[in-house]
């Protein structure tokens, strides 16, 4: 609970100093780390909801992890990937990708965590940013932003 607290504070902290990578405002920045909180713990949720089934809970733990990857990776000394979010996140769906192959390998089809939560993955991070963009989206930041002093 705790650490999911700490990346809204640090995403709202960001967004009071005003901090974005080149090509967003700070409010529409603001939408990643918010819904990277959103996406880490529903993984993780079912991860611990499937321990007692090995595939599922290994799945659920790589995509959650995957899901936290494109800033690390957009910080890789690549000049094909330093400082891209949007190649950065290329390379996060190619290791989801991965996985595809792997589950077509071992069992012969995609396993139903791959699909589902790839999927849920690959939707939230796309539709994130358009989000940030909207009025509604930037009225919830400027009121975050409120909520710090």
């Amino acid at each position: 609970m705790l650490d999911g607290r700490l990346g809204v504070l640090a995403g709202t902290d960001a967004l009071a100093r005003g901090f974005a990578p080149p090509g967003l405002d700070a409010a529409t920045f603001y939408v990643i780390p918010i819904s990277d909180m959103l996406i880490f713990p529903t993984l993780i949720f079912f991860a611990f909801r499937n321990r007692s089934n090995p595939p599922a809970h290994k799945r659920f733990i790589l995509i959650a992890t995957l899901a936290l990857m494109i800033a690390p990776i957009a910080r890789w000394p690549l000049a094909a990937v330093n400082q891209k979010p949007v190649a950065a996140a290329v390379v996060v769906y190619l290791f989801l990708l991965m996985l595809v192959g792997y589950d077509l390998w071992s069992i012969r089809k995609v396993h139903r965590v791959t699909l589902w939560a790839g999927a849920f993955l690959i939707v939230v991070q796309q539709i994130r940013v358009p989000i940030g963009k909207t009025a509604a989206w930037h009225a919830f930041a400027a009121w975050a932003v409120s909520l710090r002093h």
